[in-house]
């Protein structure tokens, strides 16, 4: 029994489709799994006004607030608005809680994200022009930052440390 020129090629095409779907079938049968990136803890130190000052393990992704909530809250002398409690912690960070008052009831700490020119210009060996320039060099991160403003070097950053927070 001979088959047709026909039934030869519909034969081929059907063989060759079904072995195109037998070596695709395991690539759509298998599902590929999310790809699961594991974060180790971090370690943060925690000083200032907190309960229990020390260093604490974290979950990757941790903000202040939970550094603050591991030392035990801040204590009442603490200087709550000066605390960026929403900003995201690393491995190794101090997070410093400062105290309402500045040491030697100097007053109350001078915010260097948020006060005003004339309320820079009042700190010691701070001018009017030294105050616009450290309200443009806004935000800070850390008083230490205050170094990237030209004009303030290590000994003047020494000396308004207890004077300022963030």
């Amino acid at each position: 029994m001979a088959l047709s020129d026909n039934a030869v090629a519909a034969l081929l095409a059907g063989a060759c489709l079904a072995g195109g779907a037998v070596a695709l079938a395991p690539r759509a049968l298998v599902r590929a799994a999310p790809l699961v990136v594991e974060q180790p803890p971090i370690e943060v130190a925690v000083a200032g006004e907190v309960a229990r000052p020390g260093v604490y393990e974290l979950p990757f992704g941790a903000r202040v607030e939970d550094a603050v909530a591991a030392a035990g809250g801040l204590l009442p002398t603490a200087a709550r608005d000066l605390v960026r409690l929403a900003a995201p912690v690393n491995d190794g960070q101090t997070v410093h809680v400062p105290g309402q008052a500045a040491p030697d009831g100097a007053g109350p700490r001078v915010s260097l994200n948020s006060a005003t020119a004339e309320e820079l210009d009042a700190l010691p060996g701070i001018g009017p022009v030294m105050a616009r320039r450290i309200a443009l060099h806004r935000p800070y991160g850390s008083v230490d930052d205050l170094l990237e403003v030209p004009g303030i070097g290590p000994a003047t950053l020494e000396r308004l440390r207890p004077l300022v927070g963030l």
